[in-house]
């Protein structure tokens, strides 16, 4: 039988590398997300505390999605139009929001290291997601970092929880 992960709070002890996953990184830079001051607070208490902030470009990916539908929902909700609508006939509302991904991108690449997706990944992320009920997405997430021995996950994801053997902190108060 396996053990859920160990779950600690944003005050909690730290590790000497953590992962920061999407659902973290989205709150850090977005500034209307719920939980934006928690993450601010907590990459600033990461930094002072010399700890090495990891991502991959699964990361990267899910930040530029989410800072272009951000902008894409906004002048559909304007116009009232679909979002997909906004994304094929308005070039310059990608335009614009692509400085806001580059600024992401930016700050990044300057504070985190990007961790490699090696082949492994993949055999590792189809495990954990038939171990662990994982969505692919969370699987390939934790396999990344697990492939370069980082065991410590910043998430607001509940899912990361379930998985035996890391350490997950969060801001979401337990169930």
């Amino acid at each position: 039988m396996t053990m859920p992960a160990e779950r600690r709070d944003f005050l909690s002890p730290l590790e000497p590398v953590v992962y920061l996953d999407s659902t973290y990184t989205i709150a850090y830079f977005d500034a209307t997300e719920r939980f934006h001051a928690g993450c601010n607070a907590f990459s600033q208490r990461l930094e002072a505390e010399s700890v090495l902030p990891a991502v991959s470009d699964l990361v990267y990916n899910e930040l530029a999605f989410h800072h272009l539908k951000s902008a894409f929902v906004a002048e559909g909700r304007r116009l009232s139009r679909s979002w997909i609508w906004v994304k094929r006939n308005m070039p310059q509302v990608f335009t614009a929001a692509m400085s806001e991904v580059k600024a992401s991108k930016t700050e990044l690449e300057r504070t985190t290291l990007k961790l490699p997706i090696s082949d492994a990944v993949m055999t590792r992320a189809f495990q954990l997601m038939e171990d662990f009920h994982l969505l692919p997405t969370d699987a390939f997430h934790i396999s990344t970092a697990l492939e370069s021995n980082v065991t410590a996950f910043v998430t607001l994801d509940r899912d990361f929880l379930a998985v035996d053997g890391i350490i997950v902190y969060t801001c979401l108060l337990p169930r």
